[in-house]
């Protein structure tokens, strides 16, 4: 009866740390949490250079202490995959500003243009998340 109890304790010591073992590797092995954080573009005339557009990408991240590394420009066009408009910052604001000639929007030379960012974060621990912006429809 002894031994039975003794192998039963062992059996349950063995389970409980395998157990153990499995919840800390899924721990480890879980992808970081969602990104809540947010990028309004907004693109306008610049009144003061005609054929000239202003662009002010302003993004909240996840965590205060989140730090934006990169934005790039994109364009949506349905139905083909979404182009590069070649706009890329390393290191922008959070509130960043810049101008430039209307035909670095111009995706697809038709018709109505989309433009989006895609914004890079990475949290203290290394870790990174994308949050994408809200699409601006104009003719460029």
């Amino acid at each position: 009866m002894n031994t039975f109890a003794t192998r039963k304790r062992a059996v349950g010591m063995a389970t409980l740390a395998a157990l153990t073992t499995l919840t800390a590797i899924a721990a480890m092995t879980a992808p970081a949490r969602a990104a809540s954080g947010r990028c309004v573009l907004t693109i306008t005339a610049d009144a003061y250079s005609p054929g000239f557009w202003r662009a002010n990408n302003n993004c909240a991240p996840a965590s205060p202490s989140d730090k934006l590394v990169q934005s790039v420009y994109w364009g949506a066009d349905w139905p083909d995959v979404d182009d590069y408009l070649n706009i890329d910052f390393r290191y922008p604001t959070m509130n960043h500003t810049f101008t430039t000639v209307g035909a670095y929007f111009d995706e697809d030379f038709t018709g109505s243009d989309e433009v989006y960012t895609e914004n890079r974060f990475v949290r203290p621990n290394g870790s990174r998340y994308t949050v994408k912006s809200n699409e601006v429809h104009k003719r460029f």
